[in-house]
């Protein structure tokens, strides 16, 4: 509110900001810059430590937060410099991240009161456990990243169980329970039925009533009130300690909410966090409510075969009836042993005599029945069912990077359901020795060894699909290993997918890289020729740690990683880690065009990362902005055979010492993206100047257009403006009705470099231009540009490349400036786009990776 009173401030008193010189700002753009990679580094080190090859403390961790909040600050503070404070609403964003931050590191919760006491499960937010406790995140996720079959219900959040206790009074005198407790004034069976008592006696407050009563009218006749704690089901399990009711009626859910918040005190509740290192004020119980399921049979899966005896399988175990036969051991239950490859052959069935199962009442609640003759020694599941079920097990292991116990449900007309996930707690292994695994893998060939730069380590296996445009994207299978030439941060929405990555190019502080840590997908970058060894459906194993690709699935190396890492992941740091990194790495605002991309929309460091870049990058493209800073500042023209008009302001090092006057050969430029873009322009054929045939009607039809009118012009005060530095150049380029802007950023580090390029316009109407624009985003897509198209406007980037391939890229938009100079005008059907693209693509075989889908180097 403030920074809306202070800009109205300005505009009544006619206060104007200050204008920072152009120079002077590209001097916070190049700071910025230099921050922006620091803190990717710093996040890549806190994704690398979570893989459990390294020890640290608290101290690192707290140090490692404070030094990305110090860098993150001084961005925003450049950004706004650069922008003359138009994004000063950033600085509440970072305290909306920083401040529950470090709530976790101090051991606390902070829930605002903008957060929902009661919220249904599909639009809880996943990534905010503090709320919602682990059980239903855990849902959520099911619901809304992997679109898992899950019963529809609510969540009465741990903001409401605050308000309980403030509205019961009751902090106090829990407090003062377990101060009892620890201090040895009494056991943990006295503390737990002091307090048990206290919140059973406790009244619903009000406005959390209401929630509920809208919430229960929404769903059926009868409920299942389940424990969803702080940190249940995702680093501590508390298996078995909190409270489920199942079949609830809708009038008995206020007395449902009390008994499972009581249950967060339970003896066996306390004993386990304290031994668990859990502070105090880590306690907070949120309540998941949720449509019962008539099941006809339910059961578990277990992801990984816990007794060891059936190496790379899972067990699914299933009974008639209700789940509690089988999750409570009240009778013998079909135990089915299932391969866990994509095929998942079943290996071993085991069917038990059921003589019993448990079901619902009619009024509530529920009771035991016999099970009748004819089904008590039948198979409870089919073939089909036992596969979706494998193959849904595995997808949730995929994303929770650890092995899974599910609870599964089959309703009455045979349909599956997920019904919770939670790690798959399992004794101590018996880790085999390295040297015998060594052994085991010389066995399968070898098709990458000692490669690459690891980004994220661990072992993955799958079939081969390589992804090079946005279209692969749409057809990318589950668990296959993603291989491409680039990390481009497109991918970043198959990542989840992925079994592992492997990229010709890349960066390990990149953003695909710290999105791959976020997902523990096993990423190797660095590895020439991948995507050339390693065709498309071809089955291997990628192993980060030692730097290895095997042909083949390597089901010892697989058992092996999955059994190892679950040694490091009980330690308390890490579990620390994990919660810091999960408000730090996910990157949510990927499309800038997104209604969401805002600094209201950053909700992780990545997010604020990702938005002040582009902003500042959008800042300097819209040079006409600056042209009233110039004053004073020496503008060379660029004298050449190609009329370009152009004027060149050198901001340092883009001009070599010898360039005199105000006249500027081709030659004498230094600035690297300069060199590249204008040796594509002014190469042999490209600049053509003979006359083309034009369609009269065509053009006439754009010349009763006015310029203005057309969306994402802009004008250069009559002149087109080239604004350099070494490896820096801003290009505006007018040419007739067309509009280019071309923003590049050359250096030896990869991930400092960018290009973005920006097309509109064309002297005829809106159809024709709309062709050329096609044109152009099917020849930048196959170069690895992000496309955009809207009407007669492009939009295209690509990213954190080496210097090379940028250079390579430059090389292509002068030679395509110069291609579609005039092509417009020659698009007179939707059948000339593809004949010009393979045109294009012939003339310049030589920059080509491979041919464009569907065709050849054949000229037209």
């Amino acid at each position: 509110m403030w920074q809306a009173l202070h800009r109205l401030w300005n505009r009544i008193s006619g206060h104007k900001p200050h204008l920072v010189a152009f120079p002077e700002i590209f001097e916070h753009f190049q700071a910025l810059l230099q921050d922006h990679q620091r803190v990717m580094e710093l996040i890549a080190d806190l994704g690398e430590k979570s893989g459990g090859e390294y020890i640290f403390d608290r101290k690192y961790l707290i140090d490692t937060t404070e030094a990305i909040q110090t860098l993150l600050l001084r961005m925003v503070k450049g950004l706004n410099l650069i922008t003359s404070n138009r994004f000063l609403d950033l600085y509440p964003a970072i305290d909306r991240i920083f401040i529950p931050l470090g709530a976790e590191l101090r051991g606390r919760l902070v829930l605002s009161k903008e957060m929902p006491l009661v919220i249904s499960l599909e639009a809880a937010p996943s990534d905010r456990p503090e709320l919602i406790g682990g059980k239903a995140s855990h849902l959520a996720v099911a619901i809304q990243n992997l679109h898992l079959p899950v019963p529809a219900g609510f969540i009465i959040t741990t903001r409401a169980y605050r308000l309980f206790l403030e509205h019961n009074r009751l902090e106090e005198r829990i407090h003062a329970q377990l101060e009892a407790w620890v201090a040895g004034e009494q056991d943990e069976r006295q503390a737990s039925r002091q307090i048990q008592y206290s919140i059973l006696a406790g009244v619903v407050p009000h406005e959390v009533a209401g929630e509920i009563k809208r919430q229960v009218e929404k769903g059926g006749e009868d409920w299942a009130v389940r424990s969803s704690a702080y940190g249940e089901d995702g680093e501590l399990s508390f298996a078995g300690l909190h409270e489920s009711l199942l079949q609830v009626q809708p009038r008995g859910i206020h007395k449902a909410y009390k008994e499972v918040l009581a249950s967060l005190y339970s003896p066996e509740a306390l004993v386990y966090r304290r031994q668990m290192g859990m502070l105090g004020e880590e306690a907070a119980m949120a309540v998941l409510c949720q449509a019962m399921i008539p099941s006809r049979v339910s059961g578990m899966v277990h992801t990984m075969d816990v007794s060891g005896a059936e190496a790379d399988c899972m067990v699914l175990f299933a009974s008639w009836g209700l789940g509690r036969t089988v999750v409570e051991a009240r009778g013998p239950a079909d135990r089915y042993v299932v391969e866990r490859d994509h095929q998942h052959h079943i290996r071993v069935q085991e069917i038990a005599r059921k003589e019993q199962l448990v079901r619902a009442l009619a009024g509530g609640g529920e009771e035991e029945a016999p099970v009748p003759p004819e089904d008590q020694s039948r198979e409870t599941l089919s073939e089909t069912a036992l596969k979706t079920l494998a193959r849904w097990a595995l997808t949730l292991e995929r994303y929770f990077k650890r092995p899974q116990e599910i609870e599964w449900a089959l309703d009455q007309a045979g349909n599956c359901w997920v019904l919770q996930s939670r790690a798959l707690q399992i004794p101590k292994p018996q880790v085999p020795l390295r040297q015998d695994i060594c052994e085991t893998c010389a066995q399968y060939p070898v098709l990458f060894q000692d490669v690459g730069v690891v980004a994220h380590a661990g072992v993955g296996s799958g079939v081969v699909a390589q992804v090079t445009t946005d279209a692969d994207l749409e057809h990318f299978p589950e668990e296959a290993v993603l291989v491409t030439k680039y990390t481009a941060p497109w991918l970043a929405r198959i990542v989840p997918k992925a079994a592992a990555i492997v990229s010709e190019r890349g960066s390990a502080a990149g953003h695909l890289a710290t999105i791959a840590r976020e997902f523990r997908v096993p990423t190797l970058v660095g590895v020439e020729r991948a995507t050339e060894i390693l065709p498309e459906g071809m089955q291997v194993t990628v192993d980060t740690k030692q730097r290895t690709i095997y042909a083949g699935r390597v089901k010892e190396l697989l058992q092996y990683e999955l059994v190892q890492s679950l040694a490091f992941e009980d330690a308390p740091e890490f579990r620390l880690l994990r919660r810091i990194l999960a408000r730090i790495a996910p990157l949510h605002l990927i499309d800038p065009a997104d209604p969401n991309f805002t600094a209201d929309g950053c909700t992780s460091v990545h997010d604020v990362i990702r938005f002040i870049h582009e902003k500042a990058v959008e800042e300097l493209m819209d040079l006409p902005r600056f042209v009233k800073r110039f004053k004073g500042v020496r503008i060379f023209t660029l004298v050449s055979d190609i009329p370009l008009g152009l004027k060149v302001l050198d901001l340092g090092g883009g001009i070599a010492p010898e360039a005199t006057g105000t006249k500027l050969l081709p030659e004498h430029i230094r600035s690297l993206p300069m060199q590249a873009l204008w040796e594509g322009l002014s190469g042999p054929g490209v600049w053509s100047t003979e006359p083309v045939p034009v369609d009269f009607q065509g053009m006439m039809s754009s010349l009763t257009k006015t310029w203005a009118e057309t969306p994402g012009a802009t004008t250069l005060s009559g002149f087109n403006l080239a604004v350099i530095s070494e490896t820096y150049m801003n290009l505006h380029l007018r040419l007739g009705y067309h509009f280019n802007l071309v923003d590049a950023r050359l250096e030896s580090e990869a991930s400092r470099n960018h290009i973005y390029f920006r097309f509109v316009g064309g002297v005829t109407d809106l159809t024709r231009r709309s062709r050329r624009a096609q044109l152009l985003e099917k020849i930048l897509s196959q170069y690895h540009f992000k496309v955009d198209t809207k009407g007669d406007l492009v939009v295209a980037k690509v990213l954190h490349l080496p210097r090379e391939d940028m250079e390579q890229r430059l090389q292509i938009l002068g030679r395509l400036i110069g291609f579609t100079r005039q092509l417009d005008i020659q698009l007179r059907s939707d059948e000339d786009v593809p004949e010009f693209v393979e045109a294009f693509f012939y003339q310049n075989s030589q920059l080509r990776e491979k041919p464009p889908e569907g065709g050849s180097y054949v000229g037209k």
